[in-house]
């Protein structure tokens, strides 16, 4: 009996024992947790303080960086991390809240220059930028697209916002441009912008350029202009879209007017124009190489292997020089004949052309293959 007790007892303890071993599994568990969270600790705060003692660039580094109007202060952190003047934005970001300085960031042109410490960066972004205009440079050729990346790029404007107002239809009824956007119709050059330009200002700005430049080039080459637009019943806007296809061929200046002609000869032939760039010419492409899946997609109708004669609307944001060559192309006998044409990649930037199929393919089979 006594024997049987004393199982009783031996069996009775056991679940205390390993309820004492499991509580101090627990207990251990918790000390390494808050070693390893202690540690961390130490370390996030070792590398956090010697962010803060970092140099934010060194002698000789030198970088500009645009904050617009209007920018919240995640914004801010992001254009300064994009731009390599911070290291780590999560601790510039509680460095700098710590210091009140979101509230107090001003937009500009900041021209930053090295040795520059953490604090002489919160002075410069407290003080505003030194500049307050910006440069927006546009080749010959560009897009609308591409213009709106620019400007996004460069801090001038939102992308988006560019793109709307490059399709108002409120401003071009006001400046009575055809079509669907102002493309084809903002000159390409370089522009100073005050800080803070609207998306209008600097679709204003570039158009009234064009008018500009087209006035000059309208007087210039009145005779021919009306010459040409007499054989080809061409209007303005046609010129136009004709010189955005030149300029997106070539930028070998003594050959944008027999190219102006290659075209012209085609339309008057019946030929469709088969020109690559309409092939890419969308929001969705516009960076892309063109590709027969492109211009043999039914749905593109800027294809002019799909089309007859010229797209739609303008591919690009032709110059001068092809505005004028689209007034007045190549007028000798030899380019009245010529139909065909193709890159001879030799460095030059200039053009094969030939009067028939036959000797355009040898032409590619010599300068393609």
């Amino acid at each position: 009996m006594a024997a049987k007790q004393a199982k009783n007892v031996r069996k009775s303890a056991s679940p205390e024992v390993v309820g004492g071993s499991r509580g101090r599994v627990v207990l251990a568990a918790v000390l390494v947790l808050f070693s390893v969270l202690a540690v961390t600790g130490a370390l996030v705060g070792l590398h956090y303080n010697a962010f803060t003692e970092r140099a934010v660039l060194d002698d000789g580094e030198k970088l500009t960086v645009i904050v617009p109007h209007n920018t919240a202060w995640p914004g801010v952190v992001r254009l300064l991390d994009q731009q390599g003047v911070i290291h780590n934005p999560r601790y510039f970001d509680v460095w700098a809240r710590r210091r009140e300085l979101p509230a107090h960031v001003k937009a500009g042109t900041y021209r930053f220059e090295g040795p520059m410490s953490l604090e002489e960066l919160d002075a410069s972004l407290r003080k505003g930028g030194a500049v307050d205009e910006v440069v927006l440079t546009v080749p010959e050729g560009f897009t609308i697209f591409h213009i709106a990346d620019r400007v996004e790029r460069i801090g001038l404007a939102n992308r988006e916002a560019f793109l709307d107002t490059a399709r108002s239809e409120e401003l071009l009824r006001e400046y009575d441009v055809p079509g669907e956007s102002f493309e084809g119709y903002l000159f390409p050059d370089t522009y100073l912008f005050r800080q803070g330009a609207t998306p209008e200002q600097i679709v204003r700005k570039m158009h009234e350029q064009w008018r500009s430049e087209w006035t000059s080039l309208v007087e210039e080459h009145a005779d021919a202009m009306a010459q040409t637009r007499k054989e080809t019943d061409f209007d303005e806007h046609e010129l136009v879209v004709l010189a955005s296809l030149i300029e997106r061929e070539t930028n070998y200046d003594a050959e944008r007017g027999l190219i102006a002609r290659v075209f012209l000869n085609r339309i008057e032939r019946s030929m469709r124009l088969q020109t690559d760039p309409t092939c890419v010419y969308s929001e969705q492409n516009y960076r892309e190489i063109p590709h027969p899946r492109y211009c043999k997609d039914p749905l593109n109708r800027y294809s002019t292997y799909l089309i007859d004669g010229l797209p739609p609307g303008p591919i690009s944001n032709p110059g001068a020089r092809s505005l004028a060559a689209a007034m007045a192309p190549t007028d000798t006998l030899d380019a009245r004949k010529y139909l065909f044409f193709v890159a001879r990649r030799d460095g030059t930037g200039s053009h094969h052309f030939t009067k028939n199929f036959d000797d355009h393919r040898a032409a590619i089979s010599k300068f393609l293959k």
